[in-house]
């Protein structure tokens, strides 16, 4: 196993590889650093805050009534009623058989930072929990999964929170995956284990299914946000939204802040930031006049009447992507929340939202990134007389510099180019001393001679392709294969093909190589 800086990537943006390296210029936007040492101050701040924890674990356990409950897991929840007790909570979409890579390693993390947290306060403890993205209605971001470079897609578009999605047309996607997946050694465990979990009748019930068989073991604890239970208690922040519009002004200032820092604002905020839900729509709530509106539909509530259906039903009122932070962590015992780039960069809006409703800002870490090589991959970059690092700059560049490295002859041009220019700029001089109209003539029989140089290069180079023909040809392939779609690995390819190999030991090593506080991403070989 190998790092690589997040910088040498090219992959995230500037805010985050400044939040990654601490930068003092967003230090007004976050609240604990990002150490081991700081939490002691996060657990502090968060056991002044009232959390019902009976009610927690009584909601969570109601939860999981579809399931087996494993003593794991059954443990875990009944600690969540300590006033010891600390969450590591990450989140994400309901993924069909999980989505890409990431979605595996977010959780591994939860994981992997409650052990390390443990040995550092032994005095404490520290659930990994799974918040369930059950409420999202984007069906296009969630129904699909890639497997051996094919996409497998579920197309059965039923309409708002997909959490509520039936599951009773997964069939062909299943059979498909199986296909894929063939006789690999522990194939038929991972599907056997994919069947279980969407016979589940919804989507979110599958979705905590899938993670408790694939993470329970390490008592990781799946909450899905969605439930009467945790409204009611969020209930005082969605009144004041629909009265005050508190978020709006709040979120907008501090992304006003970022962008004067020179950051670029990552989701916006809007008047309210609600949706309403119902059986097969999610939809925004917004205020027209003394009116509240439910876009897309007939829905139209006066004050006084959507203040009573808050009171009635609130289980009916959804927080977008401003508003969820906030809820989840006013749920939860949690002291750090664990996301990707994108998560990082708007929860960074969002200080000062929490600090008005009197809640802890968790510590803020950015997952851990891992890219799998196989032995062989690395072989053969070996013989290219290439590094895994080299393959994340551009695959025409990476390509050019192969050649140079190799070619008998350095055919960098630059020299020559500059001895025509100095001779062309004396001759210039020479001819407008003769007369003064020659002096664009030269210059443009000098540009003609540059161009020329030029294309000299260019058909060295083509030659040069041609002679390497069989060299660059692997290295375009190990470029796809390493960086599919010309994307990170992790976002576009599903765990599947890797478990089928190892097993659970997959999930296992990824855990075991995980480190958040080391800030890096991992190049990790496998078999």
């Amino acid at each position: 196993m190998t790092s690589v800086l997040f910088a040498d990537t090219h992959a995230f943006s500037r805010l985050v590889l400044d939040y990654v390296s601490q930068n003092e210029k967003l230090r007004p936007f976050y609240q604990y650093d990002c150490t081991p040492e700081a939490v002691a101050e996060v657990i502090k701040d968060k056991q002044k805050e009232p959390i019902n924890r009976i009610l927690l674990a009584d909601t969570i356990m109601q939860q999981y009534t579809h399931i087996d409950l494993l003593q794991s897991v059954r443990e875990q929840i009944h600690a969540l009623q300590q006033e010891n007790t600390c969450c590591v909570v990450t989140a994400h979409q309901l993924n069909i058989f999980t989505g890409p890579l990431y979605y595996i390693y977010k959780i591994a993390a939860t994981v992997a930072t409650c052990l390390q947290l443990k040995e550092k306060y032994p005095d404490k403890h520290f659930v990994p929990v799974y918040w369930m993205g059950s409420e999202d209605h984007d069906f296009e971001e969630i129904n699909h999964l890639h497997i051996f470079g094919k996409e497998i897609v579920w197309d059965d578009k039923q309409g708002g929170a997909t959490g509520n999605y039936s599951t009773h047309s997964m069939d062909s996607v299943l059979q498909e995956v199986q296909q894929i997946l063939g006789t690999a050694p522990h194939a038929e465990t991972l599907m056997d284990i994919f069947k279980a979990a969407y016979q589940q009748p919804t989507l979110a019930m599958a979705g905590r299914y899938l993670v408790d068989a694939l993470f329970g073991q390490y008592g990781v604890v799946v909450v899905d946000g969605n439930d009467v239970a945790f409204k009611r208690q969020y209930a005082a922040v969605i009144r004041e939204e629909l009265l005050k519009q508190t978020s709006f002004a709040l979120v907008s200032e501090q992304i006003s802040q970022l962008e004067a820092a020179g950051y670029k604002q990552q989701a916006a905020p809007r008047d309210i930031n609600l949706f309403y839900l119902s059986e097969r729509s999610r939809e925004r709530i917004v205020l027209e006049g003394n009116q509240y509106k439910v876009l897309n539909t007939d829905r139209v509530f006066s004050q006084e009447e959507i203040l009573a259906e808050l009171e009635t039903h609130p289980e009916r009122f959804s927080p977008n992507v401003i508003l969820r932070p906030l809820f989840q962590q006013m749920m939860l015992p949690s002291v750090m929340y664990i996301g990707g780039g994108g998560e990082v960069s708007y929860w960074l809006q969002l200080r000062t939202l929490f600090a008005h409703f009197g809640t802890a800002f968790p510590q803020l870490m950015v997952r851990n990134s891992f890219m799998l090589v196989k032995e062989q991959q690395l072989a053969r970059m070996e013989k290219l007389g290439l590094t895994i690092q080299d393959f994340f700059r551009d695959v025409e560049e990476l390509k050019k510099a192969y050649i140079g490295q190799n070619a008998d002859e350095d055919i960098d041009v630059s020299g020559y180019k500059q001895e025509v220019e100095a001779v062309f700029t004396r001759l210039q001089e020479l001819a407008k001393s003769v007369d003064v109209t020659l002096g664009p003539v030269a210059g443009a029989e000098m540009q003609k001679a540059l161009q020329s140089v030029e294309m000299i290069q260019k058909r060295m180079m083509k030659a040069l392709k041609q002679k390497n023909e069989t060299a660059l040809n692997q290295i375009e392939k190990l470029k796809t294969q390493l960086f599919p779609q010309q994307s990170l690995q992790e976002r576009v390819e599903n765990f599947a093909p890797y478990f089928a190999q190892s097993g659970q030991s997959f999930i296992d090593a990824i855990i075991a190589d995980t480190d958040l506080y080391q800030r890096q991403f991992i190049i990790k070989t496998i078999v």
